[in-house]
This record gives structure tokens, C-alpha cells and sequence, in this order.
């Protein structure tokens, strides 16, 4: 199978660097783990820019519109998923779909999305008024995106690939001022909690649910990251207004958990769908006849409800084979990753 992994957040949040170094690390491997490229040039795009930020210490320019590449996930040299990796420029998000194809694309990506990781500036939520914090970080944006393409469609029981899973990258998280850092970054964790409400609030709803799968059809984790490492970037303008704060690199990048959350979306995303297949296998066609004719035609399109169902038995037994790998892949991100929900 393959997923779908869209990136995105507000200008400014640290999504491009993030992304660099990401796939730095995943290029050669991390605990085992390490992506391949479609091809050596996907690679190369990405790679050429972290060396320029490593050598010459500068920040990267930001994205500019959209990127799709092509990836696999593999553990110990074992393919465990192909995935495709969507990337993009902050701006896309604060944008109406009839002003931009670039947000028109990024609002059908959302919808196709099997997880989103989603990038926030840890600096600006701890050091700015909150209703600040919510509009530079766009929190509100992505709670409207998700709500609409994700969240309604749920409840309303007109998609039967519901759920998805949310990554919060929380970057800059070593030039936090201490009173965030103290007991395991509690105050950030609160914090980012608040921002990001909309989406908490759903997902603990979905939590709350006696279902035995709606609890889990919403895996949502946070972590703080950080890019440079301790020590090596200090604030140069705390900013104001629309202006960011601005950042001096001390020292080379040494990349702290950027990992986990790449890890804890395609893991859990993963786990996610082996779980709901398990659930559904014996009553799909129930399913079927209980939806609106219009919805079937869309999800069917074409096919007979047996072949959806074999398909999908496909899947399941394939999910099945990757048990071991995902409980690899989910076993080290979770460890690491704090619920979105407060315990």
C-alpha cells in the first residue's frame, strides 16, 4: 500500500528546515529506519540545500509552492510502506481556493491525506499573546482545513476511510525560555494545547466515544524538536507584529527528535488502517447499504461492493504481514510523542 503525508503550517514555522533535516537523517537511517527516493534526484533537491545550511550557516530560503516526491520507509533494510510526501509554502494555507490553485491543491491534498504533520513555531506559542499565537502559527486555518475535509465527513458517516493521524511538530524548542522547558516541557505542551484547541477538542471528543475504533481513529501526537541543537541558535529579534523572531546560528546543526514524527504519523497510520479493516472486514456490505446511493457511486466508482471487499481483504492481509514492522515503527515514535490530548 501507499500513504499520503501532507506537511504544512504557517509562514514562517520552520516547515522547510524541518523538512531538510528530516530527510537528511532518513537518507542514511536513524535507529534503524531510513527512506529511499522514487529517484537519486528527489534525493539530491534536498540534500543540496541542508549542505548549504550546514557549511555556509544560513537558513534556508522557504518553500516555495508545492512538492511531491515519491519515498519508501524501510526498518533494517525491510520495506515496510511506500508513502508520498507533500510539502508546502506556509502562505498556502491563509489563501481562498478561488484566489490560488496552489490552495485549490493543498485543500484536495488534505483531503486525500492519510496523516498530516502539521509544523508550529514552539517560540512564537510560548512568547506571544495567545490569540497572536493562534493567528501567526494559523492554528485556527488548520482546524477549518481538517474540520472540513476530515472531521465533518467523519461524523457524518459519509466516508468509509475515516479518521487520520496528526503529527504537531513543535520547532525551535532550543531557544525556548526555561519556564517551557521545565518538567519535560510541560508548559509548552499546555501551551501548544491551547493553541491548537479546535483540533484537540475534536479528538478528545472522538476519545470520549464507546465505540471500541473511534478512539483510535484520530492518533494525534506533539513534540518539541529542534533543528541546530542546544546552544547552537540565540534570538537576534524577539519580532512583533507579523515579524517572526529572527535567529543567529552559533554552530552546526545537530538535529534533536525530527524523526519521531515522521516515524509516529506513518506507524500509526499504518496501525490505524490494519485496526479499522479488522473492524469493518464483516460488515462492509451492511456499510454499503446503509449509505447514500451518490456516496456509494463515489466510493465504488465503478467496481461491485464484492470487488471493495476483496480488495479491501487484500489490504487487510497485507497489513497483516507488516504486523512486526509497523509495531517498529510505532514502538519507537510513541515513546517519544506527547498525546495531543491532556491526560
Amino acid at each position: 500500500m501507499s500513504l499520503k503525508v501532507t506537511l504544512f503550517g504557517g509562514t514562517g514555522q520552520g516547515k522547510t528546515t524541518y523538512t531538510l533535516a528530516l530527510l537528511y537523517l532518513m537518507a542514511t537511517g536513524i535507529e534503524g529506519f531510513r527512506i529511499e527516493a522514487e529517484n537519486a534526484d528527489s534525493s539530491t533537491k534536498y540534500l543540496n540545500p541542508w549542505r548549504d545550511f550546514v557549511i555556509a550557516k544560513k537558513w534556508p530560503a522557504p518553500t516555495m509552492g508545492r512538492r511531491e516526491d515519491q519515498f519508501t520507509l524501510l526498518f533494517q533494510n525491510q520495506p515496510i510502506t511506500e508513502f508520498r510526501w507533500v510539502d508546502y509554502q506556509g502562505g498556502a494555507i491563509n489563501i481562498p481556493t478561488d484566489e490560488s490553485d496552489e490552495a485549490a491543491q493543498l485543500h484536495a491534498d488534505i483531503q486525500e491525506s492519510n496523516a498530516v504533520i502539521i509544523v508550529a513555531d514552539a517560540y512564537t506559542i510560548a512568547t506571544r499573546p495567545l490569540i497572536e499565537a493562534e493567528m501567526l502559527t494559523s492554528s485556527t486555518y488548520i482546524f477549518n482545513l481538517l474540520n472540513t475535509y476530515k472531521f465533518k465527513s467523519a461524523l457524518a458517516g459519509d466516508d468509509i476511510n475515516k479518521g487520520i493521524t496528526i503529527a504537531l511538530v513543535l520547532t525551535k524548542a532550543d531557544v525556548l525560555p526555561e519556564e517551557f522547558r521545565v518538567n519535560n516541557y510541560q508548559g509548552l505542551f499546555d501551551r501548544s494545547r491551547e493553541v491548537f484547541r479546535g483540533v484537540v477538542d475534536f479528538v478528545e471528543e472522538q476519545r470520549a466515544q464507546t465505540s471500541s475504533l473511534r478512539p483510535w481513529l484520530y492518533p494525534s501526537g506533539m513534540i518539541p524538536v529542534s533543528i541546530v541543537g542546544e546552544g547552537n541558535a540565540s534570538v537576534a529579534d524577539p519580532g512583533q507584529g507579523y515579524e517572526l523572531a529572527t535567529f543567529d546560528l552559533n554552530g552546526p546543526p545537530e538535529p534533536v527528535n525530527v524523526h519521531y514524527p515522521f516515524l509516529y504519523a506513518i506507524g500509526n497510520e499504518l496501525d490505524r488502517n490494519a485496526l479499522y479493516l479488522e473492524e469493518e472486514e464483516g460488515e462492509l456490505e451492511a456499510r454499503f447499504n446503509r449509505l447514500n446511493r451518490n456516496v456509494l457511486n463515489k466510493i465504488l466508482r465503478g467496481r461491485t461492493i464484492k470487488q471493495v471487499y476483496q480488495e479491501r481483504q487484500a489490504v487487510a492481509e497485507k497489513l497483516q504481514e507488516l504486523e512486526p514492522k509497523i509495531r517498529a515503527v510505532t514502538s519507537v515514535a510513541n515513546k517519544k510523542m506527547r498525546s495531543l490530548i491532556p491526560s
